[in-house]
């Protein structure tokens, strides 16, 4: 879910409500499908970070000819050689990467779970309705973060799964919520 899907003006947020409700059923939808094949979940995972690895990689090799006079030219040339390695990998042994992906996922709920708790209490400075969606979808995001990273490695892709779905799932019924309450603007 993404802060900036959220409207500012009234007429905006009731023109948008019907879009904010459809995503949240979609994103729902998808969090029960991995919820019901967390390992799928969570191998499908390792396998999209990877390829984002590789592609930053190749980016940050054509950024470096492509810039002319470089700062560090060398840094930034093992930078992307690492992203792309590491990027094999990962699609290389996905299992494994969904491993280590864990304690991504941890720090990627932690930072989301923050910045959901933010968004909530500007929404409620907003006098917006249903804020407390936000709130909600911020706290289980941060419980999750604790319960992946106290597990550390020994996280597998199945909690990766089950994590994916349930962040999906109060995602989408945040989203839903703020629908229904942007109908009513």
């Amino acid at each position: 879910m993404t802060a900036a899907s959220i409207a500012a003006t009234p007429g905006a947020r009731r023109r948008a409500a019907p879009w904010f409700i459809a995503e949240g059923l979609l994103i729902v939808i998808l969090g029960l499908l991995a919820a019901f094949l967390p390992g799928a979940a969570g191998v499908a995972g390792a396998l999209v970070f990877g390829w984002l690895l590789i592609l930053s990689g190749l980016f940050g090799i054509v950024s470096l000819f492509g810039a002319r006079h470089h700062a560090h030219p060398f840094w930034a040339g093992l930078s992307a050689a690492i992203a792309i390695v590491v990027g094999g990998m990962i699609l290389w042994a996905p299992l494994l990467g969904a491993i280590t992906l864990a304690l991504l996922v941890g720090a990627y709920l932690l930072a989301d779970g923050l910045t959901l708790i933010m968004l909530a209490f500007d929404q409620r400075k907003r006098a917006g309705a249903r804020w407390g969606w936000l709130l909600l979808a911020g706290v289980v995001d941060l419980l999750l973060a604790v319960l992946v990273l106290a597990m550390g490695v020994r996280a597998d892709v199945l909690l990766i799964g089950y994590i994916i779905a349930l962040d999906l799932v109060v995602a989408g019924f945040a989203l839903v919520g703020l629908g229904l309450a942007a109908r009513k603007a």
